[in-house]
């Protein structure tokens, strides 16, 4: 009997309410599904791209340098902001809300004839149907390549299910510890699980444990790679405006980027590397530039308003953390700042709290729609405890915590918003 095809209600229903608190590591469930899809994934090339931070700024960069050579690029990300149909991009083109629910509702059919094969208790989650609705969504759109970001790990997330051709490391950072393990060492042996027998590799930022332990793995699966501060060079001054890439096929000039942070030229010479082994070849310079330049990443030190100065950055974790303030400490002159956080329970905010404090005149606490944020109250505690800290004003509402912030902010004070992606999201949705 023909399946019904569900309306756009049913499929926002459905998919809100599979299980996205947590993770169930493992790929039978997504394997299934896909092969009941016919393997999207088998039909265009992939990039994997793994690592604690810079995974989603990474892959725009690649997809948007990909996409001026020529090729019709899929890119996968994670979280969205605003919209899941946010997480599945063709040419930098989010999926719409309706193409997204007309390509969810042909996944439904799938997932729930696997479903009444598993055992009582056991489903999808809410990850793996997005992963497979985008990977259909990429073979649908006839894409030539898609360049995917891992959710979780590497070794057991749903995205694996791809055999990629290039698979990349950004950096890594204790995250997620409860599941992919307490030292760095464990974490980086779960993401690089994505490099394949004969692979290649381009990793960002690793200290030198880290990628002695990267090297070994390689070695390992007799994969070739090429790290950044070795085979990948930049040449930079953080006063200037551009910044110069040197890789093994090419030399790139006079770089500039639209978005802010100085992280993100570390981003931007991976990606650089990354496109360049996929293609075999040194891409041309003036493309290069001009697909640096259009490369957007929402949520990364995303300016929302100039009078005053409102950032929006989502670090979430303590490395995160470090980065963005280095970056606004380069960028804003030392300018001080007032701060509306929210951190989620698996965070480290006593350091994350600590790195801010440093920087800032008065911190709003607040809490996000997420049910694993941290009370705002105990939150605030965390504050107060660091001797000579910021002031420190609790509001658990962000909507009216940000007005404060605006309504108190004078013209040499930086409103930043940070500590988590759903804090973002939330206030997007409120206030943009």
């Amino acid at each position: 009997m023909k399946r019904t095809t569900p309306t756009v209600q049913q499929v926002w229903d459905y998919i809100n309410g599979l299980e996205k608190l947590g993770w169930k590591l493992g790929l039978e469930r997504v394997t299934k599904l896909v092969e009941a899809l016919d393997n999207p994934q088998r039909s265009y090339r992939t990039i994997h791209v793994v690592g604690t931070n810079g995974k989603s700024s990474t892959v725009r960069f690649i997809s948007s340098l990909l996409e001026a050579q020529g090729l019709k690029v899929g890119a996968y990300v994670s979280p969205h902001l605003v919209s899941l149909a946010e997480r599945q991009l063709v040419n930098s083109v989010p999926s719409t809300d309706d193409e997204f629910c007309r390509l969810v509702g042909r996944v439904m059919g799938a997932a729930e004839a696997i479903e009444t094969e598993m055992a009582d208790g056991e489903h999808l989650t809410q990850f793996e149907v997005l992963t497979a609705a985008a990977l259909l969504h990429f073979k649908e759109s006839g894409c030539d390549v898609a360049v995917i970001e891992a959710g979780l790990g590497g070794r057991l997330d749903a995205t694996a299910v791809i055999s990629s051709d290039v698979q990349v490391v950004t950096s890594i950072g204790l995250d997620h510890t409860e599941l992919l393990g307490d030292t760095l060492e464990a974490i980086l042996a779960e993401k690089a699980a994505v490099i394949r027998e004969g692979g290649t590799v381009i990793a960002g930022v690793l200290g030198p444990r880290l990628r002695a332990n990267l090297e070994v793995i390689c070695e390992q699966r007799r994969a070739d790679c090429k790290f950044l501060g070795d085979e990948i060079v930049i040449l930079d001054d953080p006063r200037s405006q551009t910044f110069d890439v040197y890789t093994p096929n090419g030399c790139y000039t006079e770089l500039g980027l639209s978005v802010l942070g100085g992280y993100q030229r570390q981003n931007a010479a991976v990606a650089i590397a990354a496109a360049e082994t996929f293609l075999g070849d040194e891409l041309d310079e003036a493309q290069v530039r001009d697909a640096l330049t259009r490369t957007r990443v929402p949520g990364r030190l995303e300016v929302i308003s100039e009078q005053p100065l409102c950032i929006f950055d989502g670090s979430h974790n303590a490395p995160g953390m470090k980065e963005t303030l280095k970056s606004l400490d380069q960028l804003l002159e030392r300018r001080r700042m007032i701060a509306v956080v929210s951190v989620l329970k698996d965070k480290e905010s006593q350091k994350m709290m600590q790195l801010l404090s440093a920087q800032c005149d008065i911190v709003f606490v607040t809490q996000s729609s997420s049910p694993r944020a941290i009370d705002a109250v105990e939150l605030a505690d965390t504050l107060l405890a660091i001797e000579h800290g910021p002031e420190v004003f609790v509001d658990p509402n962000p909507r009216s915590a940000i007005l404060s912030a605006y309504r108190l902010a004078t013209s040499n004070q930086v409103i930043l918003v940070t500590g988590s992606l759903t804090l973002i999201a939330d206030l997007k949705r409120e206030l943009m």
